[in-house]
């Protein structure tokens, strides 16, 4: 069954990639359930016309089906940001992507 998932936390240099667009969203401090989930919202709207040429309509809603799971605890830490240590001009992302996982063999594969 396909699904939004958190594919990565890292700084942006550090994202190894995925085959098809994902929903990026900056952290910049501690951040709830609630937050993320208007952060993806944000990025679904800006980037709308592109994620949906990726995309099935299907796809798109469950999108926001994730986003409303997460409002339904909307005061739960989500994720914390911590200090980057060193001279670090970036922020870290949570990226998030359409996934259908497939387990064999004691591996999980995303099988998009």
């Amino acid at each position: 069954m396909k699904q939004l998932a958190l594919l990565d936390f890292c700084l942006p240099d550090y994202f190894t990639g995925y085959h098809k667009p994902v929903i990026a969203v900056g952290i910049y401090e501690t951040m709830t359930n609630k937050e993320v989930a208007e952060a993806i919202q944000d990025e679904i709207n800006v980037t709308y016309e592109w994620l949906t040429g990726s995309y099935s309509r299907t796809e798109m809603l469950l999108m926001d089906h994730y986003c409303e799971q997460l409002l339904t605890d909307p005061d739960t830490i989500f994720v914390t940001q911590e200090e980057i240590e060193g001279e670090v001009d970036e922020c870290a992302y949570l990226y998030f992507g359409i996934i259908k996982p497939v387990h064999k063999y004691g591996l999980t594969f995303l099988n998009a």
